[in-house]
C-alpha cells in the first residue's frame, strides 16, 4: 500500500489540496485506519484519527473496513508505504475462537467451591476459597442502586481499562480469578512432588502431567456418561442438590442471554488433594475464558454510538450463590415532531440515547426468569416465565413495584408478566463472528 497525500483534517478540502506540510509517517510506526470511502480502481480514502489519507492499494479493500497498518519505507516518489498487519475484527475473532472451546460457565466453579467446602480441606486452601467468595457481590448489593453501578464496574469486563488510568479495583471479580489461578497453581506447585513420591511417578509421567496442566484438559463431566449406574456420587450441598439433579447444562455461547442455574460439582469420593486442586484449576480458567470472551465481543462492536455489553454478576444469597446475567444495549431515538412543535428544530432533531436492560437467572423455588427493561420514552417492564406459579408470584407483587418506582419519581405504564417458554440464547445482540465464510 502507498500512501499519496496524507494530511491532517483541518478543511473539507484537505482530502485533495492539503495545506501546509504532510505529516511525518515514522518508519515501523503501526497506525489503525478506517476505509472511509473508494475513489477509483486500487484508491482508497483512509481515515486514522484527525489524519486521512489517500491511498494505493492493489489489495481490495471495503468501506468501514478495519486495518492495522505499519509504515515500511517510502517508494521512488518518496511516498510513504505501509503494510496491512491484519484487520482489527479478524485478530479479535481469532482470540475469541480461541478462547471459546476453554470458557465455562462460572455457577460450575461456584458448585466446584461449594463442594470443597463441606469436606476435610487444608487450611490453605479453604483461606483462598473464602476470600475469594468474600469479594463476589452480595444480593443485598446488587438490588440497591447506590452500589449496583459499582458493582458493574467491578464485574470484571472493564478491568484492563480501569488498570489502563492507573486505577486497581480491589474487588474486581477478573481480579479476583486471576489471583485465585495464581494461587492454587502455587498450591498445586506443592502439592505434585508428594503426590509424585507417593505414586512413584517417573520423570516422563512429570512432562505428561505439566502438559496437562498447561493445556487445560476439559473437565470431566464432558468425558463422562451422563448416567452412571456405579461410582462415587458427586458431593454437593444439601441446600440445592434436588434443584441441580437431572439439569441440562448446555455449553451456552458468550453473549447469550440464557439463565444459568446452580449445577452439581465434578468432585468424587476418592479425589486425592491434587485432582481437587486440578479441578478447580480447570474451572478457574473455564470462568476466565468466559469472562474474556464477553471482553473479546465488547471490543467487535464498531458502532460506539450503539454500543451493547453483556455482564455476569456471581450474587451471594443466603443458601448459596447464583448467576445473574445482565445485558445492556445502548441505542438511539428522535422524539416525534409531533410532540416538539414548540421546541426550536435542533432540539426538536437531536437524537435521544435509550438503553434497553435485560436481565435473566434462574433462582431456586422460582426457575428460569428474564426481564426486559426499555424506556421509549416511557418506562416498559417486562417479565418472562415458563412457570404459572412464577407468573403468579410476579403478577401478585406488581402492585408493590408500581408504588417503590413510584416513590422514586418513575412512572410505569406498562408492567406485563407472560408465561413463555425460555428459549435458550434466544437474544444475542453481539454479530456471530466465530466462523469465517468465504464464497
Amino acid at each position: 500500500m502507498v500512501i499519496i497525500n496524507p494530511s491532517f483534517a483541518t478543511q473539507p478540502a484537505a482530502l485533495n489540496r492539503p495545506a501546509g506540510p504532510a505529516p511525518v509517517l515514522a518508519i515501523d510506526r503501526v497506525l489503525s485506519a478506517v476505509v472511509v470511502g473508494q475513489r477509483a480502481e486500487h484508491l482508497y480514502e483512509l481515515a486514522s484519527g484527525n489524519l486521512r489519507m489517500m491511498a494505493e492499494s492493489q489489495t481490495a479493500l471495503r468501506h468501514g473496513e478495519k486495518l492495522l497498518l505499519q509504515v515500511t519505507g517510502k517508494d521512488r516518489q518518496q511516498r510513504p508505504q505501509l503494510l496491512i498487519l491484519k484487520a482489527d475484527a479478524n485478530f479479535i475473532s481469532k482470540q475469541l475462537r480461541s478462547a471459546l472451546p476453554q470458557q465455562q460457565s462460572t455457577p460450575q466453579l461456584l458448585s466446584t467451591i461449594n463442594a470443597v467446602n463441606t469436606r476435610p480441606t487444608p487450611p490453605s486452601l479453604s483461606a483462598l476459597l473464602k476470600e475469594f467468595l468474600n469479594i463476589l457481590p452480595s444480593k443485598t448489593q446488587v438490588t440497591q442502586a447506590s452500589e449496583l453501578r459499582q458493582t458493574i464496574l467491578q464485574s470484571g469486563l472493564f478491568f484492563e481499562s480501569q488498570l489502563a488510568k492507573g486505577e486497581a479495583p480491589p474487588r474486581d471479580i477478573k481480579c479476583a480469578l486471576l489471583r485465585l489461578h495464581q494461587q492454587l497453581s502455587q498450591e498445586l506447585d506443592l502439592e505434585l512432588p508428594a503426590e509424585k513420591v507417593k505414586r512413584g511417578q517417573t520423570s516422563a509421567d512429570e512432562k505428561q502431567t505439566q502438559l496437562a496442566r498447561e493445556y487445560a484438559p476439559p473437565s470431566r463431566s464432558l468425558l463422562a456418561p451422563a448416567n452412571l449406574s456405579t461410582g462415587s456420587k458427586p458431593i454437593v450441598s444439601q441446600s440445592y442438590t434436588e434443584y441441580a439433579a437431572n439439569k441440562a447444562r448446555p455449553e451456552e455461547l458468550p453473549g447469550q442471554l440464557n439463565p444459568q442455574g446452580r449445577q452439581t460439582a465434578n468432585l468424587a469420593d476418592g479425589d486425592s488433594q491434587t485432582e481437587i486442586l486440578r479441578q478447580l484449576l480447570r474451572d478457574v480458567r473455564g470462568s476466565l475464558a468466559r469472562q474474556e470472551s464477553h471482553q473479546l465481543q465488547f471490543l467487535q462492536q464498531n458502532d460506539k454510538q450503539h454500543s451493547q455489553f453483556m455482564i455476569e454478576l456471581p450474587v451471594r444469597d443466603d443458601d448459596g450463590t447464583d448467576l445473574w446475567q445482565l445485558q445492556f444495549y445502548k441505542s438511539q431515538y428522535t422524539e416525534d415532531k409531533a410532540q416538539n412543535q414548540e421546541q426550536p428544530r435542533p432540539d426538536r432533531e437531536k437524537p435521544q440515547h435509550n438503553w434497553v436492560v435485560n436481565l435473566s437467572f434462574d433462582l431456586p423455588g422460582l426457575g428460569p426468569l428474564k426481564a426486559r427493561i426499555s424506556q421509549t420514552p416511557t418506562l416498559n417492564i417486562r417479565f418472562s416465565t415458563d412457570k404459572p406459579q412464577t407468573m403468579a408470584l410476579i403478577n401478585a407483587q406488581r402492585g408493590d413495584l408500581e408504588e417503590r418506582l413510584s416513590a422514586q419519581g418513575i412512572s410505569t405504564p406498562s408492567i406485563q408478566c407472560s408465561a413463555e417458554p425460555i428459549a435458550e440464547g434466544a437474544l444475542s445482540l453481539y454479530p456471530q463472528t466465530l466462523l469465517d465464510t468465504q464464497a
